[in-house]
């Protein structure tokens, strides 16, 4: 079982539990497309975009993982349909995307049947851009546990 440990701490080493307040717990991801798709463009003699990586925000609240809009323009995907959601906005129309989460630095990938576009741009931490929104959807398949004191997180594949 893949396990993401993150953690917020000083430049003195000592844990920092206002940067998990603060920012959230992230974790580093590329976002590519499908696998099915990836077989057609191969097969077509077209060439196989490149991942795109950014941050991905856990967030216990979305029914469901989302990519941000630009960056599955970027990587050449169409959308496959719409979804209405509930949002802080309220009610809005999203489309929906197939795509490929990896998370490299602990070799696991998720192949979703679609994802929700939204607008994640402004959204970073550090510099790097939060690309995607990690849902109920796959928290229900992962053990995630959010250590408030300590500033650190831990999520299990």
């Amino acid at each position: 079982m893949p396990v993401y440990d993150g953690e917020f701490r000083t430049s003195q080493g000592q844990p920092l539990p206002t940067g998990l307040n603060q920012v959230g717990p992230v974790i580093p991801i590329e976002i590519a497309i499908p696998t099915a798709l990836s077989r057609f463009l191969a097969a077509q003699n077209q060439p196989i975009p490149s991942p795109i990586a950014g941050i991905a925000l856990i967030d216990t609240g979305a029914t469901r993982s989302c990519a941000d809009r630009k960056v599955m323009s970027q990587l050449g995907v169409n959308p496959i349909g719409r979804v209405r959601l509930g949002t802080a906005r309220g009610r809005s129309s999203h489309l929906l995307y197939p795509a490929k989460f990896r998370f490299p630095q602990i070799q696991f990938e998720v192949e979703y049947s679609s994802v929700v576009g939204v607008d994640l741009r402004g959204q970073g931490v550090g510099g790097t851009q939060i690309i995607a929104l990690i849902g109920r959807d796959l928290l229900a398949r992962c053990i995630f546990v959010y250590h408030g004191t300590t500033g650190s997180f831990s999520l299990a594949f």
